[in-house]
């Protein structure tokens, strides 16, 4: 098992973006992610996804469009398949950016979710 937002973990996540095929033609998307409060410690990071390629970018939100900001708890349930949505109505995450990057990138969450998916069964929540 691979425990979560470690560097094995995020290994992992990397080759997983890297297998996924994007979303020819659709609106990138750039979404970075700060998790507080992790047991190594506060952790950035961006997933970056075009119509070519989906790389993830470790230490830095810098080139997000938009960043999901959230507790180690709510990052865990998030990896486990909590609805974001529904973490985001209660007020567990907090949005920093562009909100309409979040819609504008729609098409290419499907890669992001494919690598997500490949991950869950293998992480340690």
């Amino acid at each position: 098992m691979l425990e979560f937002l470690s560097a094995e973990w995020f290994a992992r996540f990397a080759a997983e973006l890297a297998r996924v095929k994007p979303v020819a033609g659709a609106p990138p998307l750039a979404l970075g992610q700060v998790v507080t409060g992790a047991p190594q410690g506060d952790v950035a990071y961006t997933v970056l996804v075009d119509d070519e390629r989906a790389e993830l970018v470790l230490g830095s939100t810098d080139r997000a469009a938009v960043t999901l900001v959230e507790d180690w708890t709510t990052a865990r349930a998030i990896a486990a398949g909590s609805p974001v949505s529904e973490l985001l109505a209660a007020g567990r995450i907090t949005l920093l950016g562009d909100a309409n990057a979040l819609l504008a990138g729609q098409a290419q969450f499907e890669v992001l979710n494919a690598a997500l998916d490949a991950l869950q069964a293998e992480t340690r929540t």
